[in-house]
């Protein structure tokens, strides 16, 4: 999070620009699945930030992995 985020912006609630442009994705794209290549793909971004923020949302059983 960068030191100019905004108080009431999605990054500052959730911690995490990353985690934000992964959950915009699957909830808009639900009920498809996807693996983190193609995650990472399509919201261009690294693929082990992708993999850390599934990691995380698979802890709190937000995503699950099949």
């Amino acid at each position: 999070m960068s030191k100019n985020s905004n108080p009431l912006s999605l990054d500052y609630l959730f911690g995490s620009r990353v985690r934000v442009k992964v959950l915009k994705f699957l909830f808009r794209n639900y009920p498809v699945n996807f693996g983190a290549k193609d995650l990472a793909d399509r919201v261009s971004e690294p693929r082990e930030a992708i993999r850390k923020e599934i990691k995380n949302l698979q802890k709190i059983g937000l995503v699950k992995k099949i």
